[in-house]
């Protein structure tokens, strides 16, 4: 009589969460279109945060869907696979910290998150950063700041819509960048492109 109610009680659960798994497998669908697809990665900023809406909404285990606390973490996981985690680092922070809290013993989310929280850390001199954690090319400290985190998915948003007649080859990212510029400067940002910050470096 107990296991029957039981499997009723979970039937309900697994009912009562459907709409919400069905929508959340529909946005990583389409985040993993957007990842694969040059130029559409933007996309995936706001649908990010949608997503993890959704997760937080849903229990540690859900039967049928995630079975242990370590395979929802690994699915938040999955979903910051498909994001440039320094476009919008306090946002990916608060990810990564859910997934320490219900997998607490991977320690690649450890490393991940420490990585994140020096790059925010603006008395770590960006070079320092760029040393730490091998990156080869520089780029302006603004966009570390919680300032350009918060207008970026916009700002990406309007230079698609201003660039979305331009044939995305060789040169492009001259006027990528030109356009982000200067909708930054609308924004009250002052950004330097990475064809400024590394003078030396031939980009195509």
């Amino acid at each position: 009589m107990m296991k029957q109610y039981n499997q009723q009680q979970k039937a309900q659960e697994n009912s009562r969460y459907g709409e919400a798994v069905s929508e959340l497998a529909e946005i990583f669908a389409e985040m993993v279109h957007n990842h694969d697809t040059f130029g559409e990665s933007w996309r995936n900023i706001k649908l990010g945060v949608k997503a993890f809406d959704i997760m937080r909404s849903l229990p540690d285990v859900l039967p049928g869907e995630y079975e242990t606390m370590a395979e929802k973490a690994g699915l938040l996981d999955q979903m910051l696979d498909r994001m440039d985690e320094t476009v919008t680092p306090r946002f990916c922070i608060s990810v990564r910290e859910e997934i320490a809290r219900i997998d607490p013993q991977n320690e690649g989310n450890r490393e991940e998150l420490q990585m994140l929280r020096d790059y925010i850390d603006l008395s770590l001199p960006m070079e320092e950063f760029c040393h730490r954690y091998g990156r080869h090319l520089q780029f302006d400290p603004v966009e570390r700041t919680a300032e350009y985190e918060a207008v970026i998915a916009d700002v990406e948003a309007e230079t698609a819509e201003e660039l979305k007649d331009c044939l995305r080859g060789m040169g492009f990212c001259f006027g990528y960048w030109s356009a982000k510029t200067a909708i930054l400067a609308r924004y009250g940002i002052e950004w330097r492109s990475p064809s400024v910050m590394n003078p030396h470096v031939i980009f195509d």
